[in-house]
């Protein structure tokens, strides 16, 4: 797979399945975008054929802004359209602190995508203000920029649509003798929910519980999940129907918290959207 960001080509080797085989960083010059694909992602086109190339060009001709808002970074088109990433991408965009508008701070810059005629904030961001880099992650390819609201509009960008589900359950299992591997899993499992969706966990909306497989007061939902040993399942709830997924990737980010943390997000946020 080739990768041309601005004019500066990488390349990556995907396997006929449309796997990563190894984690990839492309970067334009000086940095103005970024792409981080971790090993393993799924690159599909919109054929659903492994993906061979991707591209990044300015838009010489942006789209009109949201009401309200301002644009710090030229308006980037990623394509080819329609393809698609599982677990999603992270795009690193660069922005000019001296376009900010008086009033808005930096850490109120967003990336927005425009799809369908109409600027979308994304849901996630981390703000660089050393280094004046915004980052998010993304399923798929459209036009992207940073943004930021002027000091004339609201002061929060358009929210995601309501989730889907009417709650989602994290349970870890385990036995009683535990290795460095169950330790890890459950830590890291429980750290990516707090620092990723304390509101849903304060609410109820998400539950995170940990269980004794070999304590015979957990019968009963060792027997719902058929769980026997160290392992980790996302019950997504909706109304009287119940998805339970055993989430078996985990093993293969132990020790690796970045990986490990944007599977766990990934999947608990399709699971809270009932979208996985």
């Amino acid at each position: 797979m080739e990768i041309d960001l601005l004019g500066i080509k990488y390349a990556a080797t995907v396997d006929s399945q449309g796997k990563l085989e190894s984690s990839t960083l492309a970067a334009s010059a000086d940095s103005e975008i970024s792409l981080s694909i971790d090993s393993g992602t799924i690159v599909l086109d919109s054929d659903k054929k492994p993906l061979q190339t991707i591209e990044a060009v300015i838009d010489p001709n942006p789209p009109p802004l949201p009401e309200g808002a301002d644009y710090i970074s030229p308006v980037y088109n990623l394509r080819p359209q329609g393809a698609s990433f599982n677990p999603p991408l992270k795009l690193t965009l660069s922005y000019d602190p001296a376009q900010l508008p008086q009033g808005p701070k930096e850490n109120d810059v967003y990336i927005a995508c425009y799809e369908d005629g109409r600027w979308e904030a994304m849901r996630y961001k981390q703000v660089d203000t050393k280094r004046h880099l915004v980052t998010t992650q993304i399923e798929h390819f459209s036009k992207y920029a940073v943004l930021i609201l002027n000091e004339q509009s609201t002061p929060t960008p358009e929210p995601s649509p309501t989730p889907g589900a009417d709650r989602v359950d994290v349970v870890y299992f385990h036995r009683t003798n535990r290795c460095y591997s169950c330790n890890y899993a459950e830590a890291a499992t429980l750290y990516a929910l707090e620092a990723y969706f304390q509101e849903e966990l304060d609410s109820g909306k998400l539950t995170f519980e940990s269980v004794n497989v070999q304590d015979d007061s957990n019968a009963a939902i060792i027997e719902k999940y058929g769980a026997y040993t160290s392992q980790l399942f996302i019950n997504t709830v909706t109304g009287d129907n119940e998805n339970i997924e055993h989430v078996t990737e985990i093993w293969n980010f132990i020790g690796d918290d970045e990986g490990f943390t944007l599977l766990i997000r990934t999947k608990v946020t399709n699971a809270l959207e009932g979208t996985s």
